[in-house]
């Protein structure tokens, strides 16, 4: 996996951005002048060295020279954060399918903006600025989802609200997002969860069989599927699976949920979903990276706890606890 900082370009999503920041300074003078001075008056307005009315006069008197001017600043915004989306979302996301989507989406805008100064139509203008940074924000969203950053250590708490009710809440929501993103699919919950024998540590195990043809996009989006329930602090992919093209096991930290609550999903093509031993063991669909050493140094340590506070001690009557 190529750096952060290097996905971006990698990706031949810099190469695309660039074009587009070209086109949109083929405007003239004046409106780019206008563009610029909403940039301008937001900034000052955040720094509160301008007032509310006089940030609100400079963009009337910005429209006034230039209608399109407040679109084509929010196009230069949304182009400037785009990098650090990439940065900062797990690089397990930074697949092909997603990269593509997000370039369809900055080719239409490049495109449209090139007709407008080919015909002068504001139509093409319009859907640069308006339809184009729609489908752009549908892209990113489709492709990452939302992502919550970790806290700093001494903000960290303990979520020990371990009430199984809570914990069915989150399941059926997540049932339901997974079967909403992909028509036809099925995510029915596995293990202790499925089969009743759930104590409140249990973590959510689920399965989710999706047409043949739509295994891709559900693997390349589990990430932003889950995110429909609350923020997704990080996958991980089991290495075992991680290249086939009919199976995937992911495990999933969700924002705001107890740490012996991770999510496990097996995301399996509708022709292998009654096939539990599909693809495992099969070289070809492993990954060599393997196991993140300190990921699972973290949820062996997670294990370890949970094993404590579930396993009966034999003998605390004299200080000494024998598990």
């Amino acid at each position: 996996m190529l750096p952060d900082q290097e996905k971006f370009h990698a990706s031949g999503l810099a190469a695309q951005v660039d074009h587009i920041r070209n086109t949109i300074k083929r405007f003239d003078e004046a409106t780019l002048a206008a563009a610029y001075s909403i940039r301008d008056a937001e900034m000052r307005l955040g720094e509160a060295t301008l007032t509310q009315a006089d940030a609100e006069a400079t963009w009337d008197a910005a429209c006034a020279v230039a209608p399109h001017a407040p679109g084509i600043i929010t196009m230069l915004s949304n182009l400037e954060s785009l990098p650090v989306r990439i940065q900062t979302v797990p690089p397990e996301l930074v697949t092909d399918t997603n990269i593509a989507r997000i370039t369809d989406a900055l080719r239409f805008i490049d495109n449209e903006l090139n007709n407008y100064f080919a015909d002068s139509d504001t139509a093409h203008l319009t859907n640069a600025l308006d339809t184009g940074l729609q489908s752009l924000h549908q892209a990113l969203r489709r492709s990452f989802g939302y992502w919550q950053k970790g806290r700093d250590p001494e903000t960290v708490t303990a979520d020990l609200d371990l009430r199984p009710g809570r914990r069915g809440q989150l399941t059926g929501k997540l049932l339901a997002a997974l079967q909403g993103w992909i028509p036809g699919s099925v995510a029915q919950l596995r293990g202790s969860l499925g089969t009743g024998t759930a104590d409140k540590y249990s973590d959510i195990d689920i399965c989710w069989v999706v047409p043949d043809q739509d295994f891709t996009e559900a693997a390349d989006t589990l990430g932003a599927a889950l995110s429909q329930c609350t923020a997704v602090l990080a996958l991980r992919a089991d290495p075992e699976f991680a290249r086939s093209a009919m199976r995937r096991v992911v495990f999933a930290r969700l924002h705001g949920m107890p740490l012996f609550w991770r999510v496990d999903i097996d995301i399996r093509a509708n022709s292998v979903a009654a096939d539990d031993l599909h693809d495992a063991g099969n070289p070809d669909a492993r990954h060599e990276a393997g196991w993140s050493a300190p990921a699972s140094a973290i949820e062996n340590a997670i294990a370890a706890i949970k094993a404590a506070s579930v396993w009966p001690r034999a003998d605390c009557g004299s200080g000494r606890c024998d598990l």
